[in-house]
Parts: structure tokens; sequence; C-alpha cells
């Protein structure tokens, strides 16, 4: 229960606070496995398979929608990948899904066909059949879907195992789509190549949920705990250290960042560790490897890039080291009603 806070409106709060300090208590009271604090829900359906259930919503200011960056076609393929993504984390295979459409009496049709399209093309492209939901009328643009999936229960990636020793890892390159919202909000001249562009517009266009990286961590049985990254690199650790009780520090010294990530910051003015670390979604699979992994290890493991960027330990929160000093992490990532903490705000 939120203390003190009956007088404050849920924009002082915030979301993430929402979350840890009434909503997982209140529907999660034990902190059980598959309840509130997970990337998915856990039905238990049978003696070896758990049901997995996620939902997530799009609004219409959607950042990357009102900069134009995606059409009505794109919005609605980004909002299957948000939620077919959550499947991905818990080591599933996804089986269904239902699409809910919050729709003001304005909206051309046109662009109702195209949501749907969009949707329903990438859902398609896992073998995910689109099997209902809901058309309602609203005052703006609100789309949400529920993905539903399956796992074995010896299978199933949490952000809950995480522990001391473990090396923590990412699977994507490292602040392309921060880079991306500080380049577009920020009013930058030209300072990118086309290609460069390109490369950050992929960001909203291009990116699939991971569930070839996902079938791997599973079967190498390493995995100790998994989330994907929708809020941004330094929020997903936050709360992979809190679930799993545990510290983790990210070395500065040793992550890889793009250079049009750099090339960005210093634009901007803002380190470009702090920008690549700060608010935006990209899909990644992020989390921790039980063992002595490097990057290059991994990658020959798993057959797909993975870039290991720290460890953990024992204690709480997250900090970075750089040249043998250590320090709280100082960014966080998207965080609805009290915004982003970083300038580049993220996904939301």
């Amino acid at each position: 229960m939120l203390v003190d806070a009956d007088s404050k409106t849920i924009s002082e709060i915030g979301e993430k606070r929402l979350i840890s300090d009434f909503v997982r208590p209140f529907f999660n009271r034990a902190n059980s496995v598959g309840g509130v604090g997970d990337d998915c829900a856990m039905i238990d359906i049978s003696e070896d398979s758990l049901l997995l259930a996620s939902t997530d919503r799009v609004p219409a200011n959607l950042i990357a929608f009102e900069l134009g960056l995606l059409d009505h076609y794109g919005l609605g393929r980004y909002l299957a990948c948000l939620n077919l993504s959550d499947i991905a984390a818990c080591g599933g295979t996804p089986e269904a899904m239902l699409l809910n459409m919050g729709l003001p009496g304005s909206l051309p049709y046109r662009d109702f066909a195209a949501i749907c399209t969009g949707f329903g093309e990438l859902a398609a492209s896992f073998k995910c059949p689109v099997l209902g939901g809901d058309i309602t009328e609203s005052a703006e643009l609100s789309i949400s879907a529920t993905a539903i999936g399956r796992v074995r229960k010896s299978h199933v990636l949490t952000r809950r195992g995480a522990t001391d020793g473990d090396v923590i890892f990412v699977s994507r390159p490292i602040g392309l789509t921060p880079a991306a919202f500080a380049f577009y909000r920020s009013g930058l001249p030209q300072i990118l190549e086309p290609d460069e562009i390109r490369k950050l517009n992929g960001q909203f266009t291009q990116l699939l949920p991971m569930f070839e990286l996902s079938s791997r961590l599973v079967s190498e049985g390493v995995c100790t705990s998994c989330m994907d990254n929708t809020d941004g690199i330094g929020q997903s650790f936050t709360e992979l250290a809190e679930q799993s009780g545990t510290r983790i520090v990210i070395n500065l010294d040793t992550i890889v960042i793009p250079d049009v990530v750099r090339k960005v910051a210093v634009a901007v003015g803002e380190a470009a560790n702090l920008l690549a670390l700060g608010a935006g979604a990209d899909f990644s699979l992020v989390g921790t490897l039980r063992g002595n992994w490097t990057s290059e290890s991994a990658g020959r493991a798993f057959g797909l890039p993975v870039q290991i960027i720290g460890r953990v330990e024992r204690g709480s929160g997250v900090f970075v080291e750089q040249q043998g000093s250590r320090q709280s992490l100082s960014v966080g990532g998207w965080n609805y009603f009290a915004g982003s903490s970083v300038k580049s705000r993220g996904s939301g």
C-alpha cells in the first residue's frame, strides 16, 4: 500500500511506483512466480505446461507514431510485436492473440484496415492466429492486445532467478532507440548520413520478437533470468535486480555502443553511455547467465549476437563501473504519468 499517497495524483507517483508499491503487493501478495511481476502471467494447465498470457496497449500518442515514423500499418505491427515479445521473454511459443480497439468515429476506414493488416501479418509470421477481441467507440485511438502462449514448466524464463556470479547480457545493439528519439525530438540538423537514419528508423519498423534466441536460451539451460526491453536498458536491469533480490553492475569500460548513438549523443550534449542506457524499446532480450561468459562465447553458444555487459553481485540496486569507479545508475526508462527520467523519452 502506498504510504501518504491519498492526496497525490498518479502523475506525482508514476507508473513504476504504482506497480511496485501497490499493484504487485495488492494482486500478488506472496510475490509468486506467474503473478504480477513477470513479463507474462503463468497459468498451470497440465503436469508439465504453463499457459502464458500478456496484454499491452499502444496509445495514439505513441511517440514514434506522433513523429510519423510509424503509419497505421506500422502501429498495428508494433502492437503485435510488443505483445508477442513478452511470450518470447518467458521462453514460450505463441498460440493466439486477441485484438481490442477503441476507435474514434472519425477514423478513416483505410486506417482501421491498415492497423488490422499490420497486426495480423506480424502475428501470422509467427503462426499465431488472431482469434477475436473487441471494437468499441473511443474519444481517441487506443488499441491493445493480449498474447497467449505455452511453455514447458522446466523451460520457463522469469525475472527472478539472477544470483551472485551470473553475468548480464543484452541481445541487440545498445542505445539505438534512445538515440532515435533524441535525434528526432531535439530538432537536430541533418548530422546523420542516410544509412544512419535508416538504421534508427528501423528500430520502429523492422524489429521482431526474439523467439529464436529465446528458444536457444532455454535449450542451453543457463539463463537464470530474462525479460524484454520495452522501457530502456537501465530500467530493465533495475526491474531484474529488484525481482531477483540482487545487485547488477554494468561495466561501462567494455559496453559496445554503436557509432551512430555516440554521434547523436555528442549533438545533444549527453554522455553516450547515459543516452544508450536510457528510455526506449527495442524488444531485445536482457537478462542473466550462469557461468563465466564472454560476448564471443555466448554468441557461439546461442548462434546469435549476445553482448555481455556486466555481472550480478549480492546486494541490491543497479550500478555502473568505469575505470575502477562505481556509482549508482542515474538514468531510468519510460515511466508513464511521471514521464521518462532521461532526455530521450521512451516508447510510451
